[in-house]
């Protein structure tokens, strides 16, 4: 089992994640303080530790089935697979943080690594670079990835260094 991917929710956690997986952030929040009202703060602090590892044996599935389909259709070789820039729950969280920065862009590209949610926003790899650029701006740039032939910086990476300055 990969880091951060165990799990063990009892029938009511699992009932109550199942519950909460497809409701807006609003409705989830008044449920999960209903929740730690009956229940304590300690409950809550369970049901967190088992949503987080669930979410990230989700992530691991996922991977692991990109990874198997793309070998068997052949459209992938087995010693590249694991390459794969993928979506994880770390990166999502780094990504948020560099949503955060360049709030306000209004020309950000459609799966820009700074708009909240897009894959290149929860990809570990492109997240931190992002951040490393970001911090390292006297020596680093940080390009747009829809449009990599032009070598044009990242608008979102532009605004999020207007943001620090």
């Amino acid at each position: 089992m990969a880091s951060g991917c165990d799990y063990s929710p009892t029938p009511a956690q699992a009932d109550l994640i199942a519950g909460v997986s497809n409701m807006p952030a609003d409705i989830r929040e008044m449920i999960f303080a209903r929740y730690a009202r009956d229940h304590g703060v300690q409950a809550l602090v369970e049901l967190a530790a088992q949503i987080v590892g669930m979410a990230n044996s989700v992530i691991a599935n996922n991977r692991e089935c990109i990874e198997l389909f793309g070998i068997c259709e052949g459209t992938l070789h087995p010693h590249n697979a694991r390459q794969i820039n993928l979506p994880t729950l770390f990166g999502a969280a780094v990504g948020a943080k560099l949503a955060l920065r360049a709030a306000g862009c209004k020309r950000m590209c459609h799966g820009c690594a700074y708009r909240l949610g897009t894959p290149a926003n929860q990809s570990p790899v492109t997240t931190c670079d992002a951040d490393y650029a970001r911090e390292e701006a006297d020596h680093m740039d940080f390009l747009c990835h829809e449009a990599p032939q032009k070598k044009r910086r990242c608008r979102g990476h532009a605004k999020a260094l207007r943001h620090a300055r």
